[in-house]
């Protein structure tokens, strides 16, 4: 009975939803050679370079169908999973939020912890999972960086990437 019980939940484990510190069942803290691994023959990973406040850092960007769809950023070391970066809108959280979603969603579902800039980017950090939700820059007035107050920030902003 515990093997059948095992099998069915397996079979209903989605391994698409964002969670606290994994997707697409690679998981912070997880060795890079052992992501590779698991991931190498379902996707195109290519290690690649970010250049983050002027420096320049190694990263295995991840490909499906020549679409990048997440970063795995490793730690100092390059050992282990330090980061992961979602671009893609495949992967959502357990409440239906992901790239592609906007601020007003992101409201709807979620409760407003924080909110931080970084290198022109507005991220948003919410009280029930610890993910940061980047909102699309772009698409920000040049004025409100003035203040930066999150109520100004308009509802219809597209979430751009979270990061893990």
């Amino acid at each position: 009975m515990k093997i059948l019980n095992l099998i069915i939940l397996l079979l209903f484990v989605n391994y698409e939803f964002i969670e606290n510190d994994s997707v697409d069942n690679v998981k912070i803290g997880m060795e890079i050679s052992d992501f590779l691994e698991s991931k190498n023959k379902e996707y195109n990973i290519k290690k690649e370079t970010i250049s983050l406040e002027g420096d320049d850092y190694d990263i295995f960007n991840v490909y499906e169908n020549s679409k990048l769809i997440y970063a795995v950023e490793p730690d100092e070391k390059g050992e282990k999973v330090w980061r992961i970066w979602l671009y893609g809108q495949k992967f959502k959280t357990e409440l239906g939020i992901g790239v592609g979603n906007t601020l007003a969603d992101l409201k709807n579902k979620y409760t407003i912890d924080d909110m931080s800039t970084a290198e022109g980017a507005v991220f948003i950090l919410v009280k029930e999972i610890e993910v940061g939700f980047e909102l699309d820059g772009s698409k920000i007035p040049r004025e409100w960086w003035n203040e930066m107050k999150l109520e100004e920030l308009k509802n219809d902003l597209p979430i751009s990437l979270i990061i893990i």
